[in-house]
């Protein structure tokens, strides 16, 4: 099965056990990836081609499909999430379309050390927070965020409008692969996330690579506050507290 494989067999059987109309959308949306013809034999003279293309309006003008509805999270207090990549492909790529109410906000301010991240605005206005400037943005407006510590942003509904976002992250991996450190400057917070990591941690708990280099042979335990004390490590000796 692939258009690249020139020993791939005509003809490839998927058999799946009885599915509910919106798993039955996504396996159907999945295979229709690696064929130009996918048929359902479950009928007894089945020949049309049920493909199904790797589209959705994100403004939501037509009938959603029983996928897109199963693929909708509601927030609560008018705060929804419309989750498009496992429709639109399972790969690198993290779409949603987010109804934001007023008074509220997208996401905590962050930045990503591995993901590049990008919103368009569908409808309402916002305040973009970015690093330590404030930007008020509308309809149309494409905001990039490449990847790097040291820019943060989030888009806050206080002009009054609910705001509804196209949010786009492209990942080195697949996301639950790709390792990446979020960090909230507002909570003073620092996330590991991916595969093998999960953890957060306070800012203030970390030690600067040039501390760390001076001290890096020994013997200390770091608290949660960012205060150390020396400690029996093999291979070390106790730190002195006089060196800092």
């Amino acid at each position: 099965m692939g258009r690249l494989r020139p020993d791939s067999p005509e003809v490839v059987w998927c058999v799946v056990p009885s599915l509910t109309p919106a798993a039955e959308d996504f396996v159907i949306r999945l295979a229709s990836f690696w064929s130009d013809y996918v048929v359902d034999y479950r009928t007894e003279f089945s020949d049309n081609n049920c493909w199904r293309a790797p589209v959705l309006n994100v403004f939501g003008k037509e009938s959603p499909s029983a996928a897109q509805v199963r693929m909708t999270r509601d927030y609560g207090s008018g705060k929804t999430a419309h989750y498009a990549m496992p429709l639109l492909g399972i790969g690198r790529a993290f779409m949603r379309v987010e109804v934001v109410p007023p008074n509220s906000a997208t996401a905590r301010l962050h930045s990503h050390s591995a993901v590049d991240e990008y919103y368009l605005i569908l409808a309402g206005r916002a305040l973009l927070r970015m690093g330590s400037h404030e930007v008020e943005v509308g309809p149309g407006t494409l905001i990039g965020k490449p990847t790097g510590p040291d820019l943060t942003s989030h888009l806050v509904t206080s002009l009054g409008e609910s705001v509804t976002v196209l949010d786009m992250e492209i990942w080195p991996d697949r996301e639950f692969r790709s390792k990446d450190i979020v960090y909230y400057p507002d909570q003073r917070e620092v996330l590991w996330r991916g595969e093998g990591w999960q953890g957060a941690h306070v800012d203030s708990a970390l030690e600067s690579a040039d501390n760390l280099l001076r001290h890096y042979d020994d013997g200390y335990v770091r608290e949660v506050d960012g205060s150390w004390h020396p400690a029996n490590i093999p291979g070390t000796k106790p730190r002195d507290p006089g060196r800092g």
